[in-house]
This record gives structure tokens, C-alpha cells and sequence, in this order.
């Protein structure tokens, strides 16, 4: 039995150092499961996007680039307390730190089943948020997943016939438009059942139609799996 404490006490002991070293040296970061990393995964197997016009002067206010910001939201801590943790709508309350050591507040917006989260830089806690009611125009796409065909089209010729039509035969050339898209607000359905719905704005080369040189063609996606179906086109 003595035996059996003493194994039991320097088990303890590992355990404890293994904590320190973890808390201390390493900052968590290698822990996937805590729940912050566990939001961070989240995060990092979607699509962000910050409003296009805040986004210019949040960057310009706080000396980021795409690479750096990135880098400090997985450097980021949550709040969970200020956070709204339940529900299918999620915003997290963040805080990251620029290259000056600067602290700056951040919410986190995700959907169940949306392979979207929107990163809204305001200091408003998310209640506040909410109340002010405020409609974004449009978003830049800050950082996309890093896998082949993130977007594809589905087995329906009628679609794949009208993508060939403006230039997008296969699943390159989709994916090439669609990480430079701009993302749409108001053609969006973020509360959609059973999957929120994702529009995307592509640019492509006028090819002789009228309608090209004056629209921006508008792609429909939904989130199937860990890739962006592709449903419609307008």
C-alpha cells in the first residue's frame, strides 16, 4: 500500500511539472484542448473576413499585415465570460496584441454550419454590438483554409455550363476567383436553415458580354463537410 502512495505521489509530481511547463513555457499553445485553442481551431477551418472599410484602417491603426494578424489572433486570448458561448449565433470576445505590444479588443463572429467567421474590430462588448444594428456593405477575405479545391462545384451540368460560360471551367480556375472575391453582406443568408448561405462578389476578365463589364457575378455557396459547396450563380 505504501507502494502504491509513493507511485501515486510522484505521478502527481510529473503531473504538475508537465502543467508548469505547459502554462509557462509554452503558453498553452501546444494544448488543443483548451477551450480557447479549441475556438482558435474552430476559427482557423474557416474562412475570415473582416468589413473591407474597417479593415483598411484597423490595419493602418495597428501596423498589420495579413501574415501578422494572423499570427496574433492564434497568439489571442478569449474572454469567455464576455463571450456569447451558446446558441447556434457564437461571438467570442478576443484580444490580440500588435507588434507594439498593444492590446486591442477584437469579437469574433461564427455560425453553426457557416464556414464563415466575421472579425469585427469595434470596442463594443457583443451586446452592444448587436443593439447598434450595424450592416456591413461588403468583406475582405483575410485568411482562407490552405487545402485543394476549398470551393468545387457539384455534379450539375446546367451550373458547371453556366461557370464555363464566364470563363471558370473547372475547379482551379473557381478556386483562383474565389479567394480574391469579396464577400457579400447583403446577398448573404446567415440565417439560413439547415446551412447558413455564403455569397461571394467574383472579378473576372470582361469577354465580350455587356453584362460582365458592368456586374460582378455572385456565387452562392453553403459549408458541406470542411469545403464550400457552390450552389448558385447570378
Amino acid at each position: 500500500m505504501e507502494s502504491f502512495w509513493r507511485r501515486l505521489k510522484y505521478y502527481g509530481i510529473g503531473f504538475g511539472i508537465g502543467l508548469i511547463l505547459t502554462f509557462g513555457f509554452f503558453n498553452t499553445r501546444g494544448c488543443s484542448w483548451m477551450p480557447s485553442n479549441r475556438v482558435k481551431e474552430s476559427m482557423n477551418a474557416r474562412i475570415w473576413i473582416m468589413e473591407s472599410a474597417a479593415k483598411l484602417d484597423f490595419y493602418q491603426d495597428n501596423h498589420f499585415t495579413d501574415k501578422t494578424f494572423y499570427e496574433a489572433i492564434q497568439e489571442a486570448s478569449v474572454a469567455f465570460t464576455d463571450s456569447k458561448r451558446h446558441g447556434k449565433h457564437k461571438i467570442y470576445q478576443l484580444e490580440i496584441e500588435n507588434d507594439k505590444g498593444k492590446a486591442i479588443p477584437l469579437l469574433a463572429r461564427m455560425t453553426d454550419e457557416s464556414a464563415l467567421v466575421e472579425l469585427i474590430a469595434t470596442q463594443q462588448n457583443w451586446k452592444a454590438f448587436l443593439k447598434s444594428k450595424k450592416q456591413a456593405a461588403d468583406g475582405t477575405i483575410i485568411y482562407a483554409p490552405k487545402q485543394k479545391n476549398l470551393f468545387y462545384l457539384p455534379e450539375n451540368r446546367a451550373l458547371q455550363e453556366e461557370f464555363a460560360s464566364i470563363g471558370i471551367g473547372n475547379d482551379d480556375q473557381l478556386n483562383l476567383a474565389l479567394q480574391k472575391a469579396t464577400f457579400s453582406y447583403q446577398n448573404s443568408n446567415l440565417k439560413a436553415t439547415p446551412k447558413p448561405l455564403l455569397a461571394f462578389e467574383i472579378t473576372i476578365a470582361p469577354n465580350g458580354k455587356e453584362w460582365l463589364k458592368s456586374r460582378k457575378p455572385t456565387v452562392y455557396c453553403i459549408w458541406y463537410k470542411d469545403k464550400l459547396k457552390v450552389l448558385d450563380l447570378q
